[in-house]
């Protein structure tokens, strides 16, 4: 029953991102940063310095490019840099028990860092609140996914849930707040006037 109720919302929420494509035009120079934005979220997240049972563990700030991408062209453009990295994701090896776990650990996971940019990016202060909403927003799923799919591989006695949490906060928490901390560190202003990007 759970899996169907996730199969449901992740379909309604899919639904909800191509309407809101719909209404986007990418420029080829946006398709362009998309493409390599997730090129290099791929290349770092090939680059694991912890690596955990069940596909888990710690990149190399893999998630960074994707925040970064949703601060720099907004949210359409994170979204759809986070899709293709979930998709590139499959390439390195995936591991998938059941259609409603790929969707949570795979598509919609990734596509939370698309959020990164939601509070602003005027400020240092309302990226980094962006950039730990989206990375939490994109743990809490993957803890739902844990609790649904994985709780048989927590140690005996352990609560799943807690099981759960130490699992993702210990690995993608812990990675999405260093990548917070060192997105809002980056000259954003210099990378928009590079690309001569609008901050309105």
């Amino acid at each position: 029953m759970s899996s169907v109720v996730i199969i449901i919302i992740s379909l309604v929420i899919l639904f909800m991102y191509a309407k809101d494509i719909n209404k986007k035009k990418f420029s080829t120079k946006e398709i362009v940063m998309i493409a390599m934005f997730s090129a290099i979220s791929f290349i770092l997240y090939m680059i694991q310095f912890i690596r955990y049972p069940q596909g888990g563990g710690i990149t190399l700030f893999s998630i960074l490019p994707t925040m970064l991408l949703a601060i720099l062209y907004g949210r359409e453009a994170g979204l759809t840099g986070g899709l293709i990295f979930g998709l590139l994701k499959l390439l390195n090896g995936a591991y998938v028990v059941h259609p409603a776990q790929f969707l949570l650990d795979y598509i919609l996971s990734n596509m939370a860092l698309g959020l990164a940019g939601e509070f602003g990016r005027e400020k240092k202060s309302d990226m980094f609140k962006g950039c730990l909403f989206a990375s939490s927003l994109s743990v809490l799923i993957s803890i739902i996914s844990g609790v649904v799919y994985f709780g048989q591989y927590a140690p005996e006695g352990m609560n799943i849930v807690l099981y759960s949490c130490i699992y993702n906060i210990s690995s993608a928490g812990v990675e999405g707040l260093l990548s917070s901390i060192i997105l809002v560190l980056l000259p954003i202003k210099r990378f928009q006037k590079v690309l001569k990007l609008s901050t309105n």
